[in-house]
């Protein structure tokens, strides 16, 4: 029985230390904290005058802060002002969506006015993305180590102002290569069609000059230092068309005479197709990935007749001097491909 009457003592206890804690924290002015850990209960039909009396201080204490800090920001006129202002509408309209649950007669009580922030919310969101994608591409651009590391905090700033802003993987990309001292570029392949050696070769092989000097093609697998990145080109898919011939025949005549005109065309196409994915050290995390597509196509067009050549009209005459050619092999459109994507990659990564 003792043990029964020891559980509504810790019960208790815990209670008052747990209004101890907000109280501590109403003190130290972290409205948000106190807000946080009391809304819910009230909305779940807590009527404790005490509490509602302290979230009721702490939301009109936080907002006026707010208020009075996104009033001065913007009469500094500066760009750089926006993100802090998006934040702070951001907690506003937290805070105000925190209460909604509250009886009508405790949001009477405590003068709670639903704040329409949509519109201002938009504004400040627009011209804080602006800022930040503008700094983090000024600093990138010198290509210089020590500022992509301070463009990485621009970027962490633009993932929490919108983590859907479209410019966020080219970004994240650029400042990694930027950063790092090794950039270990490797072709993997996820398709059941082996890949030709010389295909990798031809992949990686890159001019003097052509992609950043800390680019290093990997052929065989190297050693990761912690401040290396990873470029792997993965290939998910290799389509090769049959050897297709299409022929259109019709008949053409020219003063009683007639001959019969075949066109032939000649068509075969190899497509790859897979993504450029960028990782951090020892492949942690996959930063950005590029979907690409290249394909080599051959197409031989000529052009036979059978019957009085005098009937042939200008235009087919001037296709009689085309012939049939060998079909290329699939290995030689490979590595067509192989050229293709080698140019491609180049050219991402000098962005």
């Amino acid at each position: 029985m003792k043990y029964l009457r020891l559980i509504p003592a810790l019960l208790l206890g815990a209670m008052m230390t747990a209004c101890n804690t907000t109280k501590k924290l109403y003190e130290a002015q972290e409205y948000d904290q106190v807000i946080q850990r009391l809304a819910p209960d009230i909305c779940d039909g807590d009527m404790n005058a005490s509490r509602i009396n302290m979230v009721a201080a702490s939301y009109h204490k936080a907002n006026q802060a707010d208020h009075e800090r996104i009033q001065a920001l913007k009469a500094s006129g500066q760009p750089d002002v926006w993100p802090e202002i998006y934040q702070r509408y951001c907690s506003m309209k937290g805070r105000n969506d925190a209460l909604k649950c509250f009886p009508t007669k405790v949001k009477n009580g405590m003068n709670y006015v639903n704040l329409d922030l949509d519109e201002d919310m938009t504004i400040a969101r627009n011209k804080a993305e602006a800022f930040l994608l503008a700094k983090a591409n000024q600093l990138l651009n010198t290509g210089t180590p020590v500022d992509a590391l301070e463009a990485d905090n621009y970027i962490e700033q633009l993932w929490h102002t919108n983590k859907d802003n479209s410019s966020l993987p080219e970004l994240q990309k650029k400042s990694l290569l930027r950063q790092s001292e090794r950039v270990l570029v490797s072709v993997d392949n996820d398709d059941e069609r082996p890949l030709l050696r010389d295909f990798v070769d031809v992949v990686l092989h890159f001019d003097e000059g052509e992609v950043p000097a800390n680019v290093v093609p990997a052929t065989h697998r190297m050693h990761l230092k912690s401040d290396d990145a990873e470029v792997r080109v993965v290939i998910n898919d290799i389509q090769v068309t049959p050897d297709r011939l299409d022929e259109v025949t019709f008949k053409e005549t020219n003063g009683g005479k007639t001959v019969e005109v075949t066109d032939h065309s000649q068509n075969k196409t190899v497509t790859v197709s897979g993504a450029i994915k960028y990782y951090d050290a020892y492949g942690y995390r996959s930063l950005a990935s590029v979907p690409f597509e290249v394909k080599s196509t051959f197409k031989n067009d000529y052009t036979t007749i059978k019957g009085n050549r005098e009937a042939c009209s200008a235009e087919t005459l001037s296709r009689l001097n085309s012939h049939p050619v060998p079909v290329p092999t699939d290995e030689s459109m490979l590595i067509d491909t192989a050229k293709k994507l080698n140019d491609l990659l180049a050219i991402e990564l000098k962005k």
